[in-house]
């Protein structure tokens, strides 16, 4: 039963790793053309990827006339935008502009409309199918009009509905409910660019060409120039890790992962099956010995053995797809019938073959020549034991640190994040002009009700790169002084509502100009006529005022500093006070270094909105903010999610990690336990005589525990050797992925063997205990 049991959990964790391993190499492959699609970044030296492209046109110099480019798309992400048709107001969030080759492209399928004219002109859309029931219930919606209002960087505008497409599979990169003809004229933007190569076309070869485009067009004039970048599509999700992705990806190593703790406890159990067969084999071979001298060939006897261990084999699959069903039946249901059948196959051909090999080894030996043998199995050496435990732990050893490693680097990420261990912290992203507009409004109802404890804005949320800078320079120094700086524009109570307390200086005051007052402000500079809008304050973190050249935080208090960005930028208002210092604090991802920060606290380019709720009271807060929204925000939608959740989503490859090495863990350790216990049981049963006379001879039962006990706590001290420093190698590579990774200290490695070794001497002491405990008399009448 021990073996079918560890053999059908392995089956079960293998079925449904190869479901999942499947799904996540899947990833844009439903595309026709995906292996002809490339993704064209730019690389600058120095400066982490982003992966969008400013100012790519639709006929763009940088890929004119470069062989072997059939089509390209441009993709740009809009959000805080309203929906509106026949007098309702939809909030549909994150949609994009697409080149009117996109679905020459990528393969959306219409179920209604024409694909060759869904998107050929500007004032086309294509909706989901769930959107457009969403907005238009069952009747028909190609050819209805909607207007899209309320965007920051594209005028209200009159759109018809060219197609409806089946929802995007969850196994695309990105995902959108509306995609809207983007004018081939606007390029000034971020955009994500797409090439469709001709057939045997190789990328390195349109990235040379495009090069050669940038050399001669003088775009690579920067000392630190830039350089094309093409990533394949369906590489996208599992290898590409660089800034603005349209989504957050998955990620190779954790496929390796899984990969390799599948095999680990695939090990561990094996050497369990093969320790099992030769001690069942060799507590039986006076049975074998009989039917030898009875005439039965070796042959006979290996069949018999084959036969024993086809069943547990075929018995322990059966239970493992049983369990992968109970477990997670939706993925035990996408292997395909054939590869479980294959898998299934194999596993039985690898247990049998596991299962005879003590049975050969011992079978070409004399011992079936003598009937002298000592039939309780003394015959069956130690020493392969000791290898074969050692091994098992070590494994053990090293998946159980790897966990212990990964989960104390995920605990550092959560304590890191501004508001991540904040469990009720509300969050809305990129709403209309028409909502940030009564943002003021909004907070001061809310601050009324009970269980809301605080209200900010910011013009991103957390957990989203920063990539916004301004140039910065000290009042009184030359332009050749100036330095750019990260800029996160935020509203009111910000620092106290993420519990930051600056280190020198004070939080920011009351605003001195309201949202309208600097949208006037932001146009008149655009527009070429600025003012002189006064001065205003700023608070840097460590980073930005060592920087800025001041020794201590106290030291930058009270400083003047001017902002720079260009016309439509940030320095409508221009100048400023630095009035507080803060600790470096890590408002983007745990995979970038924490940027030097100059926070401006404005009225305008608040779009996103946080409402941090009491924990204890969060649905009657709840209740309250759905009111209050109704109330300040009639007809529209109150589309919210959880900060708890958008950091989920950011850290989900590092979460999974997280589970999957405990479960493995916690298998390994328990499959290994067992077979621990099974050596234990066979070594008292060999020493059963031999204990009987130590007690005979004074020993007390301490003593016999510690005896039996001793060599092994010595095999798994000597396979924690063996462990922990490929565990140190591996998760010191792993933790290269962090900007700020966990430390890996000597005392985490020590604590978690002791662990394991407490663990496991505990499950076999009963076994010394009873053995201990037994009246030597009868021990010697046993013998």
């Amino acid at each position: 039963m021990v073996n079918v049991a560890g053999l059908a959990v392995v089956f079960a964790c293998m079925l449904l790793s190869y479901a999942y391993v499947a799904y996540e190499c899947s990833y844009d492959r439903f595309h026709t053309k995906a292996d002809r699609i490339y993704r064209l970044s730019l690389r600058t030296e120095g400066e982490s990827v982003d992966v969008r492209i400013h100012g790519f046109e639709t006929a763009d110099a940088r890929t004119a006339g470069v062989s072997g480019i059939e089509s390209v798309v441009r993709m740009y992400k809009a959000d805080g935008c309203e929906i509106r048709h026949e007098g309702h107001i939809d909030l549909p969030g994150l949609f994009y502009f697409v080149s009117g080759s996109f679905l020459d492209v990528f393969d959306l399928r219409l179920i209604d409309g024409d694909p060759r004219t869904a998107l050929d002109t500007p004032d086309k859309v294509i909706l989901s199918r769930s959107y457009a029931r969403r907005l238009f219930g069952e009747a028909p919606a190609v050819g209805r009009e909607l207007t899209l209002a309320g965007g920051r960087l594209y005028a209200d505008r009159r759109v018809f509905v060219g197609g409806v497409y089946e929802d995007l599979p969850e196994t695309s990169h990105f995902h959108s409910d509306l995609f809207v003809r983007l004018p081939d004229e606007d390029a000034g933007m971020f955009t994500y660019v797409y090439l469709l190569l001709s057939p045997g076309t190789r990328p390195d070869d349109v990235a040379r060409g495009i090069a050669a485009n940038m050399r001669r067009l003088g775009a690579t004039d920067d000392p630190r120039p830039e350089s094309p970048m093409l990533f394949p599509l369906t590489d996208i999700h599992l290898r590409s890790h660089f800034q603005r992705e349209h989504e957050p990806n998955g990620n190779i190593l954790y496929l390796y992962l899984i990969v390799g703790a599948n095999i680990l406890l695939l090990v561990i159990v094996l050497f369990n099956l093969w320790l099992n067969a030769g001690l069942i084999f060799a507590f039986n071979r006076r049975y074998y010995q009989l039917l030898r001298l009875n005439g039965a060939s070796s042959r006979r006897v290996l069949v018999d053995e084959m036969m024993i261990a086809g069943v547990v084999g075929g018995v322990a699959v059966a239970a493992g797809w049983g369990l992968a069903q109970v477990v997670a039946a939706r993925w035990a249901g996408a292997v395909p019938v054939g590869v479980v059948a294959g898998m299934s196959a194999a596993f039985v051909a690898i247990v049998v073959g596991v299962s005879v090999v003590p049975v050969v080894a011992r079978m070409s030996s004399t011992r079936f020549l003598s009937m002298r043998a000592d039939p309780r199995g003394g015959g069956v050496a130690l020493s392969g034991v000791k290898y074969m435990l050692i091994g098992q732990y070590a494994i053990v050893l090293f998946v159980t640190i790897v966990s212990v490693c990964i989960s104390r680097q995920v605990g550092r990420i959560r304590s890191s994040q501004v508001g991540g261990r904040e469990p009720a912290v509300l969050v809305m992203q990129s709403q209309p002009i028409d909502v940030t507009r009564r943002f003021g409004l909004l907070r001061s109802e809310l601050l009324k009700q009970p269980g809301i404890e605080a209200v900010t804005t910011a013009m991103q949320l957390p957990g989203s790169a920063i990539r916004d800078g301004v140039m910065v320079q000290k009042e009184g120094e030359s332009e050749d002084n100036v330095r750019r700086l990260a800029v996160l524009v935020v509203g009111d109570d910000f620092l106290p509502f993420f519990r930051l307390r600056p280190v020198a200086g004070e939080a920011f005051g009351r605003l001195r100009h309201t949202a309208d007052e600097e949208e006037r402000m932001l146009v008149a500079a655009a527009e070429g006529h600025r003012t002189d809008n006064g001065s205003e304050q700023y608070i840097v973190n460590r980073s930005a005022a060592e920087m800025l050249g001041f020794r201590t935080p106290d030291e930058a208090i009270g400083q003047q500093l001017r902002i720079r960005t260009g016309n439509g930028g940030l320095d409508y208002i221009d100048r400023g006070t630095i009035v507080g210092v803060t600790d470096d604090f890590n408002y983007t991802t745990s995979f970038e270094a924490t940027q030097p920060l100059l926070i401006v606290h404005r009225a305008f380019f608040q779009h996103c909105l946080m409402v941090r709720l009491d924990p204890d009271r969060r649905d009657e807060a709840l209740d309250s903010f759905r009111r209050v929204w109704a109330a300040v925000n009639p007809g529209y939608p109150a589309q919210y999610t959880y900060l708890s959740d958008v950091y989920d989503g950011v850290y989900a490859s590092e979460r999974y990690a997280e589970r999957l090495t405990r479960i493995f863990a916690a298998l390994c350790l328990a499959v290994a336990t067992l077979g621990l216990v099974i050596v234990m049981a066979f070594v008292v049963r060999r020493r059963t005589k031999e204990i009987g006379i130590r007690k005979i001879n004074g020993a007390r039962p301490s003593d016999i525990v510690r005896m039996l006990n001793y060599r092994f706590v010595l095999w798994i001290g000597v396979a924690f050797l063996l462990a922990a420093p490929a565990a140190y190698l591996l998760m010191t590579r792993w933790l290269e992925n962090f900007a700020a990774p966990a430390p890996l200290d000597w005392w985490l490695f020590g604590l978690t063997g002791l662990g394991v070794l407490v663990i496991s001497v505990a499950a076999v002491s009963w076994q010394s205990w009873r053995a201990a405990t037994i009246n030597p008399v009868d021990t010697l009448k046993l013998e």
